[in-house]
């Protein structure tokens, strides 16, 4: 049986005023406002560490995008206000993962990456993110062989992307793709 899965949008928002995203997935806003904020200059760019990184903001218990899904949806951030907005690791709760090695994966209160390099990106690479533009400028492809690479978006930009997806996992059954008719469409 498929869960609805919780999506967190992790990285850090940079400026001496808010910044303030409006993210849309698919055609549908799913989130606009403030960001937690760090009163740093951008730049030079600042040293990436994810262990300073925080949610952004999160894509709560989603039915559309549950453990059955896997794929790529059209994604469009728009920052505005202070320096802009470093993105990092997109997480979601039901990861996948070896239960006797990560009791974490398949369960609702535990999150790591939503993507694992299957269904192939559109790069060929392992992030979440791929055939990225920010402000209309196509990004290089080039990037390390696996996880999450980090994007550095300006206020007054926006960056556009597929967002990429892997099955989810309850317990230690991962998710089931048949149920799917397209993008995000499931079948009676």
């Amino acid at each position: 049986m498929a869960e609805n899965r919780t999506f967190q949008f992790v990285g850090n928002g940079y400026g001496n005023t808010p910044v303030s995203l409006t993210v849309t997935v698919a055609g549908t806003q799913i989130f606009s406002g403030e960001i937690p904020t760090i009163n740093e200059p951008i730049d030079p760019p600042p040293e990436w560490n994810p262990s300073t990184q925080v949610v952004l903001f999160e894509l709560p218990n989603s039915a559309a995008i549950n453990t059955d899904f896997s794929g790529s949806l059209n994604t469009t951030i728009t920052v505005s206000g202070g320096y802009g907005v470093n993105f990092g690791e997109i997480n979601s709760n039901y990861y996948i993962g070896n239960v006797v090695t990560d009791p974490g994966s398949g369960t609702v209160d535990n999150f790591s990456q939503c993507y694992t390099g299957t269904p192939t990106n559109s790069d060929g690479s392992e992030d979440p993110r791929s055939s990225v533009t920010i402000g209309g400028v196509p990004q290089p492809t080039t990037r390390p062989p696996t996880g999450a690479w980090n994007w550095l978006v300006n206020s007054g930009e926006t960056m556009t992307y597929n967002w990429n997806i892997s099955l989810g996992q309850v317990s230690d059954v991962v998710g089931n793709t048949t149920a799917y008719t397209g993008p995000h469409t499931t079948t009676p």
